[in-house]
């Protein structure tokens, strides 16, 4: 009777082991893809100051109008936008997916660990 609660208990231990190399593998994916992306946001800054800078010099010199400088900030302003409401969104859900994630194993090894001290008195 007590090999089976260590076997149970050795499988919960188990599952929570595989749960952190997974969060683990997560973070790490989810590193490089945040930097994948600050950097490409980064050129597509620099890009977009350049064509602000050249616009800006039309603009100085009347040649165009300002509305035509601010059409080259607009691409960038609404990337920036749909990338922070993606953000928003996904890190909403995360948080909530990982509370709920982290009581279901904490009930579990609470119940492990209640019934091993049952077994353990007896």
């Amino acid at each position: 009777m007590n090999d089976t609660n260590d076997k149970q208990t050795d499988q919960v231990w188990d599952l929570i082991d595989r749960e952190k190399k997974r969060d683990k593998m997560i973070r790490r994916i989810s590193r490089v893809a945040w930097g994948a992306t600050l950097v490409m946001l980064l050129v597509f800054l620099t890009f977009t100051l350049i064509d602000l800078s050249r616009q800006m010099d039309l603009y100085s010199k009347g040649i165009i109008p300002y509305a035509s400088v601010l059409n080259a900030v607009v691409p960038f302003a609404v990337i920036l936008g749909s990338l922070s409401l993606i953000i928003a969104i996904l890190s909403t859900v995360g948080v909530f997916l990982r509370l709920r994630t982290t009581s279901l194993l904490e009930v579990q090894q609470r119940l492990a660990n209640l019934e091993q001290m049952v077994l353990n008195n007896k």
